[in-house]
């Protein structure tokens, strides 16, 4: 099963709207727990965007510094997907600073 990752935005008359939403495959988790973003990602639901943006972009700077930590991936996965992902995450947090974050 994939996580999905959502940031929702809410202008003071509309409607709630997906402002960015990227998905990764099964996998990660401990990879996500080993550079830090595993409460971000996970355990975020609600909260601002600016609020976990520090932690994913301290997540992609553990990746790109340590090839090695791919070893903590199973065969179907791969480190530049966690990068990719991480770096999308970090771009959407950036760009929309004050959406709410939703997981699935």
């Amino acid at each position: 099963m994939s996580f999905v990752f959502r940031l929702i935005s809410q202008d003071e008359d509309a409607a709630p709207s997906v402002a960015f939403q990227d998905s990764i495959g099964p996998g990660y988790v401990s990879l996500w727990e080993e550079v830090g973003v595993y409460d971000a990602l996970y355990n975020s639901d609600g909260r601002e965007a600016r609020d976990v943006s520090r932690a994913i972009a301290y997540g992609i700077d553990r990746l790109s510094d340590d090839e090695s930590l791919g070893r903590l991936l199973p065969a179907t996965a791969r480190l530049g997907e966690a990068i990719r992902f991480l770096e999308n995450v970090h771009r959407g947090c950036t760009i929309h600073p004050s959406a709410r974050v939703e997981t699935r």
